[in-house]
């Protein structure tokens, strides 16, 4: 059986505290024997590491014979015990179905006999055993949730959590769940003695997984040192390429992939798109309760690398070449860094940009009190604070509905007559018995910034 270590010296996560069984299963001889089918043997002596934080972990193991000792580090460098697995336990969490670098080191703890299976035999397993396969995904996702929740594993951001950039890099790590943490030198010695190691003169820096130390990184910078963009594509042509990781997006590539079909998807921010900002969404088909855009987008990303889809995040695409595909039966993707991707289908799947309100140095203000959307991080910034919030659509509706649980008072600023013509009734009965939320309607032709 699975053990545990106990608290509070082992991670610590409301998800995992709740639902450790389904987390942590353990699987009868039968189930053992049938994902022996997709692997092979593998064997290591005490002490020795089966995957290691900051590397690529190959695969899953699924453990026959001793312990693996899982361990973390919080955001501290102190070691962090996960958990530890025993007989017929098996490891990894969600990086494991794109073969990622590890989170997490793994230990062996006496003699360990394990069956191996990699990325491609994982994907086989999860396809054609539909009972295990269920088991074992539901695992993956509560453990990706666990290091999450905890912060356990990722990058540690170093800098005032009321920068623009910690708040930037964040959400960047927060919608494409990536556990992180943050330390804020103004009120941690932990945070300055590591301002004054690594001779930070601008802050944020970056902590990453593999010991590398980032000095205001952009997206991208901490996207490569945690495995993100460890995609090597130039030299395969896939059956579908699909431009935008959004719902669109998305379920394409589940369609496609779920077909048999190779597909490689890109975005240039973040998996969901718009969907995945939102705060909540109640009128989706098959959700009675509501759920977040975070959580509806998460699901479809999974699903989506359940079925073998690659995903690359963060890229540009520069142009689409068609050339190619009259000749040889391909289109190319011309991709940032001078990177191309190959495929014989393209579905673009980019969503919209919307333009930004005409307002004089509104870009000096992002990050520092402008806001394009509403998160967690964005909410407890707000806090107690009155906030003024512009737009009469779904997404405003949600936004000051999220947002009026954190700060003292929601202005929302309708360029309209009304709410009714561009907003679901449901938001509107729900702002409207809001105390907090003041409308203010009336401006067609845009507000000043007077």
């Amino acid at each position: 059986m699975s053990e545990t270590l106990a608290a509070p010296d082992r991670l610590t996560s409301p998800t995992l505290e709740a639902r450790r069984a389904q987390a942590f299963p353990t699987l009868d001889a039968e189930e053992v024997e049938r994902m022996g089918r997709f692997g092979s043997s593998r064997q290591y002596r005490d002490g020795e590491r089966l995957f290691e934080a900051g590397k690529p972990s190959g695969g899953m193991h699924v453990l026959l014979l001793g312990k693996v000792r899982v361990t973390g580090r919080d955001a501290h460098g102190r070691e962090l015990p996960v958990t530890e697995h025993g007989p017929g336990s098996f490891t990894g969490e969600l990086g494991q179905l794109t073969a990622r670098r590890s989170f997490v080191d793994g230990t062996a703890v006496g003699d360990v006999r394990s069956i191996f299976l990699d990325t491609e035999q994982l994907h086989a397993l999860l396809i054609a055993e539909a009972t295990l396969g269920e088991k074992i995904m539901r695992a993956l996702i509560l453990r990706r949730m666990g290091l999450i929740e905890s912060g356990t594993g990722g990058p540690v951001i170093v800098g005032s959590a009321d920068s623009a950039d910690v708040v930037r890099l964040r959400n960047f790590l927060t919608r494409n769940g990536i556990p992180h943490q943050l330390l804020d030198p103004a009120r941690d010695e932990d945070a300055r003695e590591a301002v004054r190691r690594y001779d930070a003169t601008e802050l944020p820096i970056v902590l990453c997984p593999d010991g590398s130390v980032l000095r205001k990184p952009g997206e991208n910078d901490v996207a490569k040192c945690i495995g993100m963009l460890d995609r090597e594509s130039a030299d395969r042509i896939y059956d579908v390429a699909i431009v935008g990781a959004g719902p669109a997006g998305l379920a394409a590539a589940v369609y496609a992939a779920s077909e048999g079909l190779s597909v490689f998807v890109i975005d240039s921010r973040a998996f969901g798109g718009q969907a995945g900002a939102s705060a909540r969404i109640e009128n989706y088909l098959g959700f009675p309760t509501g759920i977040s855009g975070q959580a509806l987008a998460g699901r479809a990303f999974t699903q989506a690398q359940k079925f073998g889809a690659q995903v690359l995040i963060p890229t540009d695409v520069a142009r689409l070449d068609c050339k190619s595909a009259e000749d040889k039966g391909f289109f190319t993707l011309h991709l940032a860094g001078d990177r191309i991707l190959r495929g014989r289908t393209v579905i673009i799947a980019s969503g919209a940009r919307y333009r930004r309100p005409g307002l004089q140095a509104l870009r000096d203000f992002e990050g520092r009190g402008v806001w394009f959307w509403a998160s967690p991080i964005e909410g407890r910034m707000c806090a107690g604070q009155e906030v003024a919030l512009v737009g009469g659509g779904n997404s405003a509706g949600q936004a000051a509905v999220f947002l009026a649980g954190h700060a003292a008072k929601v202005w929302m600023l309708v360029r309209g007559e009304g709410l009714a013509a561009t907003m679901s009734k449901y938001l509107i009965d729900r702002i409207t018995a809001n105390p907090r939320i003041e409308n203010y309607l009336g401006f067609p032709t845009g507000i000043s910034g007077q």
